[in-house]
């Protein structure tokens, strides 16, 4: 006689996981889709679309921690949350709008400059 298996438990997520995802996919979808035509022929267009949606997907995971602390009246995890969450999506935009190092001497016409 066969025993019938038993349904694993669904796994516990973190709500500022699935923030981040959820707002990682809603801000990438909307950076890409409307001016999708004139910023594909951009050099930086992924680049672009990748910073913002890193942006977006940090503050909604911030906003719904912060929002949640709140609720709860855990001022301090409100205002860890908050900060934390403005330093973060600074951080993104520098790390990801820094320009290339140009240790190369040349033009770009492959002359040298003078």
């Amino acid at each position: 006689m066969k025993r019938r298996l038993r349904p694993y438990p669904a796994p516990a997520t973190d709500p500022a996981s699935a923030n981040f995802v959820r707002g990682f996919v809603a801000t990438g979808l909307l950076a890409a889709l409307p001016s999708g035509a004139a910023s594909a022929t951009a050099p930086n267009a992924g680049k672009a679309i990748l910073c913002q949606a890193l942006q977006g997907g940090i503050a909604l995971a911030a906003g719904g921690t912060a929002a949640d602390a709140l609720q709860r009246r855990d001022y301090r995890t409100t205002v860890v949350a908050v900060t934390g969450g403005a330093a973060a999506v600074v951080a993104v935009d520098y790390l990801l709008r820094k320009p290339a190092r140009k240790d190369n001497k040349e033009k770009a016409l492959g002359q040298e400059k003078a």
